[in-house]
Parts: C-alpha cells; structure tokens; sequence
C-alpha cells in the first residue's frame, strides 16, 4: 500500500465502506506512516468540526419559493 493508495481511499476507510481485507492494509500503512497517519487525524478533526458548525440558514424568500414550488404539484 502506497500513499497515493491511502489517499484515495482514506474517506471511503473512515465511513466504513470497504472490504475487510482493504482496511487490513489501510490500517498496516497509517501505522507504518506518519504522514498518513497525521492526515488521518487531521480529517478526523475536520470531520468532527463541520458536524459541530451551525448550519446556515435558508433565506426567508428561498424557503417560500421552494414551498409554493412543492404545493403547486
């Protein structure tokens, strides 16, 4: 396993979506790796700061928009 390899599929190992054997070798390498071991906290970090954030809020005249859209079906 390559860096390049881990950077491809780091989010799909961090979500849980791939095979066993897969996250076998991811595993093998962030522990072989620091630099890709430090990528992965960093997107962990990332990751827990854009649940924490507020989400915006949608402009008044939007929402109304988008409701008399949805009514007229």
């Amino acid at each position: 396993m390559s860096c390049d390899d881990l950077l491809r599929r780091l989010v799909e190992f961090e979500e849980g979506v791939l095979p066993q054997d897969l996250c076998a070798a991811l595993e093998t390498h962030l522990k072989e790796c620091g630099s890709c071991a430090e990528l992965q906290r960093d997107l962990g970090l990332l990751s827990s700061l854009c649940r924490q954030a507020p989400r915006p809020a949608m402009p008044e005249g939007l929402r109304l928009r988008l409701l008399a859209l949805l009514r007229r079906d």
